[in-house]
């Protein structure tokens, strides 16, 4: 089910629409962009690549800058067509990015297949755990870091890739010291990555996700409000 929503400025006459919107790019190299909504969702699921579009707002360049989240794709596609054939879209500032669950055999380069999801958590005591990731084991807990755990393995360099991804560093570790925590863990490599963009590609401002009280980006007086809100299925 997807929300379109419609904010206006309490200042001028500013009006600005929002939606949750998805991304497929289809087997003739086509990106099509629509709500997410049951009849979108299933031509997504026999794309070659799907995802999610998140719209941030620089002020600095008073301009938005669009985030294609690739959270599905063929072996039959590479990230490097992909990053083109989106680039391509339109002249629009753009960040792609590749869900965590991608990885590259760090040796060979191939596209590797996750072979294992998990959650991790060291909590307060300095206790390493493991846990279901369905089960939302560790969420809501006080722990010093926790985040997911992606397993994988190359059959051409016969090597296995252990990849951790920190969400949340309650504790304010350093990177260093995480590192040698994981390395205790696993028999190879750790693997840190920071998906989160929170700066402009262009001028480096910090980017913001407008809604509800958000300063309006043409008057810079008022703030925007809900003017209109739907659900669509």
């Amino acid at each position: 089910m997807g929300i379109h929503t419609e904010y206006s400025c309490s200042n001028c006459e500013f009006k600005y629409k929002d939606s949750s919107d998805i991304f497929w790019i289809d087997r003739e190299g086509i990106v099509h962009v629509g709500m997410l909504a049951v009849s979108s969702s299933e031509k997504a699921s026999e794309s070659l690549v799907s995802g999610g579009i998140y719209k941030f707002y620089c002020y600095n360049c008073r301009k938005f800058v669009y985030n294609f989240h690739v959270t599905e794709k063929s072996q039959s596609i590479s990230k490097e067509l992909i990053i083109q054939i989106i680039e391509n879209l339109d002249d629009n500032t753009k960040i792609i990015d590749f869900d965590n669950k991608f990885q590259n055999c760090i040796s060979c380069g191939k596209d590797l297949d996750l072979k294992l999801e998990k959650a991790f958590a060291l909590d307060g005591e300095g206790e390493f755990h493991v846990g279901d990731v369905e089960l939302n084991d560790f969420e809501d807990k006080p722990n010093d870091f926790s985040g997911k755990y992606y397993g994988y393995y190359c059959k051409d360099c016969s090597r296995q890739i252990n990849k951790f991804v920190i969400y949340e560093n309650n504790a304010n570790l350093e990177d260093s010291l995480m590192r040698e925590i994981l390395k205790d863990h696993t028999n190879d490599l750790t693997v840190f990555i920071d998906d989160s963009y929170e700066y402009c590609p262009d001028c480096g401002d910090e980017l913001h996700v407008l809604g509800e009280s958000s300063l309006c980006p043409k008057c810079r007086i008022g703030v925007l409000g809900i003017e209109n809100q739907r659900f669509v299925d």
